[in-house]
């Protein structure tokens, strides 16, 4: 077309178009996963470390980067949620309700002492996932119905067992008490403790994540065991104030009741429900390794069961006991801290590059991915806390 002047000029070509010159992060190429990254410690994609040769980054835990894998830590490893500022309110009132039921115990208050051994880590745990709030749209329906119904089941399967194997110990029939004491009753436990999240993982498909299983599988089994060790209790806790007996023993029953068997349980039953949760959530199946797979998970949770069921039943002496108990917690620890690595690692479908927002865990100002470019946390483990509003010092 013209107008009266003539032809209507266009301007000239290389004329640059007026544009920002940082409107994005920089980008590198991750040497791991391959993929354009914005620059930084860690690859927002895959989580590897961006400047080493490998990518299992065994210095920098998934869930917290300021820890390595191999490291024990009961609150950043059943509370992988919460961020690593907010651990040390929860670990302190680890140890003190420890101390308290060992002061009870000194004062042959073996009552109190076994009220607060029961309920430490189920109260912390509670307290835990109402501060990083998990599922804020229905947080207590799932993880209260499932921590209840592992205390029913914990219930009915302590009240239909504990005749059984009295009746055993008094028969004296050491080869039938040493089988079902020892091998059944702890592999129908840990399927017990494992029937909460089964079920959720059927009929609530939109919680993918493995962190989701983790969560209901550690509720369920402390539901569960805080059901039978309480239902094992009551006629303690039924009698005088003040009793008799070795301070020593009863602080050392007290704490492998309610510490020691909640640790393991919670271990064995929420690494098969995470393990149970990567199945449908990792797409690419190849960078997870056999430690998080589901048979691999289901073949130690259950040898660790049943190698304590046979300790309990073939050695006496209640200190052996509860040192092999104690060894045998932090080795499941260990091991929950592994899968947990796996599954977060385990980035099955693409993210894009999202926009800049604070990190929960560092507070840097980074693009949005599944790993912060600067720590390295998941951001499926890291969590907004309800404090996440106070000024940061």
């Amino acid at each position: 077309m013209t107008d009266e002047g003539g032809p209507k000029k266009r301007p000239p070509a290389e004329t640059p178009i007026p544009s920002e010159p940082h409107s994005g992060p920089e980008l590198v190429a991750c040497p791991h996963c391959e993929n354009m990254v914005p620059a930084g410690e860690f690859c927002g994609h895959c989580g590897a470390h961006l400047t080493w040769g490998v990518a299992s980054r065994q210095h920098a835990f998934a869930a917290v980067p300021s820890e390595p894998v191999v490291h024990l830590s009961i609150v950043s490893t059943l509370f992988p949620h919460l961020p690593h500022r907010r651990g040390g309110a929860f670990r302190w009132a680890l140890l003190a309700g420890v101390a308290t039921v060992v002061i009870l115990a000194a004062l042959h208050l073996f009552a109190p002492a076994t009220i607060a051994a029961v309920f430490l880590l189920p109260v912390l745990y509670g307290l835990y996932l109402y501060e990083v709030e998990v599922y804020e749209s229905e947080p207590w329906l799932l993880i209260g119905t499932t921590m209840v119904a592992g205390a029913i089941l914990g219930y009915v399967f302590t009240i239909l067992t504990g005749g059984a194997v009295a009746r055993l110990a008094i028969s004296g029939d050491v080869g039938t008490n040493f089988a079902f004491a020892g091998v059944v009753i702890p592999i129908v436990a840990q399927a017990l403790m494992l029937a909460g999240p089964v079920f959720l993982y059927f009929f609530r498909a939109r919680l993918r994540e493995p962190l989701d299983g983790l969560t209901f599988g550690a509720a369920s089994a402390l539901g569960f065991t805080f059901a039978t060790t309480l239902t094992a209790t009551w006629p303690l806790l039924a009698g005088p104030l003040v009793g008799t007996g070795s301070t020593i023993d009863w602080a050392l029953r007290l704490l492998t009741a309610g510490i020691l068997f909640m640790l393991i349980n919670a271990s064995t039953t929420s690494v098969v429900a995470a393990a149970l949760w990567l199945q449908r959530y990792d797409l690419r199946k190849a960078g997870r390794g056999w430690e998080a797979s589901l048979p691999a998970t289901v073949v130690i949770a259950a040898g660790a069961q049943v190698v304590l069921g046979i300790l309990a039943v073939t050695v006496p002496d209640l200190a052996l006991q509860v040192g092999l108990r104690a060894l045998a917690a932090v080795a499941v620890l260990m091991y929950v801290r592994l899968v947990i690595h796996r599954s977060l690692l385990a980035e099955g479908a693409a993210h894009e590059i999202g926009p800049d927002a604070p990190c929960p865990e560092c507070h840097r100002i980074v693009p949005t991915m599944a790993f912060c470019p600067a720590c390295g946390v998941a951001r499926a483990a890291s969590k907004p806390t309800r404090m996440h509003a106070e000024p940061r010092g």
